[in-house]
């Protein structure tokens, strides 16, 4: 069974130290997340990576949860999973943000520890389409509308009268 993740870690320390966290935390715990969900069972698996090596001061890694959210076509409630990559050079002053390579994004160190939950949510948060919706039509409505396409297509075919003009 996979450990659970702390709420809060000093990165600091953790990425002097190389660490590797890996483990779960209850969606419950996230907050801004929790009031977009239709419901906040389940947890969310994290493996994060504290770096020293690399010329900087990193935490890499990803997060995935399968989150219950509302399909925008038919208001039902629907399981959908999502990942976030994480991937940040950790700062103790804005005056090293030039230090960093591009494709890593600043994170500013505040105080002794730092909110593992904020930065997981918030890789959840951006990771949620701007629209959700069942891969399968799941509206009355989207199953008559596809009918009576597949319908109109028959009539409209311009092949369709040699079909009954076909002597078998």
């Amino acid at each position: 069974m996979p450990k659970q993740l702390p709420e809060t870690t000093n990165f600091l320390k953790q990425a002097e130290r190389n660490v590797t966290l890996e483990g779960t935390m209850p969606l419950v715990k996230l907050e801004r997340l929790s009031e977009i969900l239709c419901g906040n069972e389940g947890e969310l698996f994290a493996k994060l990576h504290f770096t020293s090596d690399t010329g900087y001061l990193g935490l890499h890694g990803r997060v995935e949860a399968s989150l219950e959210l509302d399909c925008q076509r038919c208001m039902q409630p629907m399981e959908h999973k999502v990942s976030g990559q994480i991937n940040f050079g950790l700062m103790t002053s804005e005056k090293y943000e030039d230090k960093l390579p591009p494709d890593v994004d600043p994170y500013l160190l505040e105080g002794d520890e730092q909110s593992l939950v904020e930065i997981l949510e918030d890789e959840l948060l951006l990771s949620i389409p701007i629209a959700a919706v069942h891969q399968k039509e799941c509206s009355e409505f989207l199953l008559r509308q596809n009918e009576e396409r597949r319908v109109e297509k028959e009539k409209s075919n311009p092949f369709a009268v040699l079909k009954d003009l076909k002597i078998d």
